[in-house]
């Protein structure tokens, strides 16, 4: 039986001591006030900056989806979009010299 209350009594004057002392004294906050603020402001910048590149990121998912479904509608059509490119080749100037060279290219392999 007086082991039992020889175990209580240590263990209540560790707890005793542990609470009377602690365990290690806080070490004085080495950060100036300044250096808070200057986070504290870069933070609020950085934040802008996360808000304003979600933004673009989503306008250019937007377009890009919206180009895709420009691209899936015209890639069953390309007998259309064939006369609209020697069209434009036509008004750029640039068909008779493509067909200059398909002519020239028949020549050399025949």
């Amino acid at each position: 039986m007086r082991t039992t209350h020889c175990r209580w009594v240590i263990g209540s004057a560790f707890f005793f001591m542990a609470g009377a002392f602690g365990c290690a004294k806080v070490p004085p906050c080495t950060v100036s006030p300044v250096e808070i603020e200057e986070t504290r402001e870069d933070a609020k910048i950085l934040d802008k900056e996360l808000t304003s590149a979600r933004t673009r990121a989503q306008q250019l998912s937007e377009e890009l989806a919206r180009q895709k479904a420009e691209l899936d509608s015209k890639k069953d059509k390309p007998g259309e979009l064939r006369k609209k490119l020697d069209d434009l080749q036509k008004g750029s100037g640039r068909h008779e010299s493509q067909k200059k060279k398909k002519d020239k290219d028949e020549e050399e392999t025949a």
